[in-house]
Formats: structure tokens, sequence, C-alpha cells
């Protein structure tokens, strides 16, 4: 198999960490940084509690991907489908296959909605929303305003998640905002968390 094209630095994954660890690896003189990520889009997904607890807008979070590319890394606009470690080489999706001296590996999670029977199709309405996703954070923040009193179920997902605490921080954004307006007392906050 022939190799489309090789670097010194190969990172799978153009989000907040693989393009961090490119402008770091490039500062620190490597020369010949590429990152592998198909999106044309980045979203700073940390700040999608605050958008769902209303400190901040969606649209603040979402920028191209092209202007968070550090200035002198090469962008492979391609996903990868295999890693071939022996050969210090990856295979994209196209079958093209790049190789390299580094590898970071910083793909993200992709989460499963529909691991949980019926969760996929309540995302939105009803008060179900999570701050995992840009679509979604926006309606946590309407839920939360919208409510005035009933019970309010905050989750912390066991295994893999993109930020452990964000199903802490939403509670105590939520709450404080009920709180604020007046309306924690007619309000039953419960945290469920793995364990």
């Amino acid at each position: 198999m022939s190799t489309t094209a090789k670097h010194q630095v190969l990172i799978v994954g153009g989000g907040t960490a693989g393009i961090t660890v490119a402008a770091r690896m490039l500062r620190k003189g490597y020369t010949d940084v590429a990152v592998i990520e198909p999106s044309d889009k980045h979203y700073y997904q940390p700040l999608w509690t605050l958008v769902g607890g209303g400190q901040a807008k969606a649209a603040s979070t979402e920028r191209a991907e092209s202007s968070v590319m550090p200035r002198g890394a090469t962008w492979i606009r391609k996903a990868v489908s295999a890693f071939d470690p022996d050969n210090n080489t990856v295979t994209c999706t196209d079958g093209a296959t790049y190789g390299y001296d580094v590898l970071v590996v910083a793909p993200g999670i992709q989460l499963d909605w529909d691991d949980y029977e019926g969760l996929e199709s309540a995302l939105g309405h009803g008060g179900v929303s999570s701050n995992y996703r840009f679509d979604l954070a926006p309606k946590t923040w309407d839920f939360i305003r919208n409510t005035r009193s009933g019970t309010a179920v905050f989750t912390m997902p066991t295994g893999g998640v993109k930020c452990a605490g964000a199903g802490q921080k939403i509670a105590y954004l939520a709450a404080d905002h009920w709180r604020k307006t007046g309306v924690l007392k007619d309000i039953d906050v419960h945290l469920v968390v793995p364990g």
C-alpha cells in the first residue's frame, strides 16, 4: 500500500484538543504538522454548559474550522477509518494513507443517543435536553427559563463522556437561576450521579 503523504506529526481530530496540540507542536519547533478533520465547522463544546445555563449564546461556540486551524498546520479534510501502528500509518475513508513520525489521536467522542431507548426522540421536547449537542444547549436554557415549578432531574452519565462535570454544572446554573427568580422553593431538584 502506498502512502499519500508522510508528516512529522499527524493529529487525528481537529476539535479543541487537536488544534491545541497542533499549535503547541508548531511552537515547539515541529515544522510538519498535519491535522485530519472532516468537518468544516469547529465547536467550542466546553461553552455549551454556559449556553444551557443562559450565560452564553450558541453562535459564540461555532467557528469555521479554517479560522481555528493553526497557521503552519496542514489541514487534511478527511475522516480516518483505520490505524496501522506497525507501519506508522492511518487510512482515511477515501483510501488515502498518511504516514507519521508522531501520532496524536484526539477524535472526540461520538454520543450514542440510541443506547437509551426513546432518548433520541425525546430530546428537545417535554423538558428533555442535553448540553452535549450544539442544537440542544439553547433548548436547555429555554426549559430552565420556563420552569416555574415541578421536578428537575439532572444526570451525569457513566463511562466516557465529553465533560464529566457538565451534569453538575448545569444543575447549579439552573438552581441559581431559579433562586434568583424566586421559584427554587417550588422546584424539586435532583442530581443523579453514577454509582
